[in-house]
């Protein structure tokens, strides 16, 4: 019995420490967007204080979609030469469009 008590103050103990860990990223990467967040948004745009957790959320949401694999000086890139091989007149939106299109990976 005494070795059931040892294996659960363990695991408690394990889970405790790595929860803390995650609610300490947590805070860490939310507490200045928070603080920026209700400093200069509600006077600004008059859009309501938000709490640390819609602040975690937001900043999760932010680096999901900046994560994408945009390439943008190949795509400037690409771009340029096509202006640089047609002249300026002949140049396609079409063609631009599909050049920022194939190098945009989502």
């Amino acid at each position: 019995m005494n070795n059931f008590w040892l294996q659960f103050t363990t695991w408690t103990l394990a889970f405790s420490f790595v929860f803390g860990l995650v609610f300490g990223f947590i805070i860490l990467a939310s507490f200045p967007f928070w603080l920026l967040w209700n400093w200069l948004i509600p006077p600004i745009f008059g859009l309501p204080n938000i709490s640390i957790l819609q602040a975690f959320g937001l900043w999760l949401m932010i680096v999901l979609v900046r994560s994408t694999r945009f390439d943008y000086s190949k795509t400037f890139g690409d771009t340029k030469q096509i202006i640089e091989d047609k002249k300026l007149d002949d140049v396609e939106w079409n063609d631009i469009l599909f050049s920022m299109r194939k190098n945009y990976r989502a």
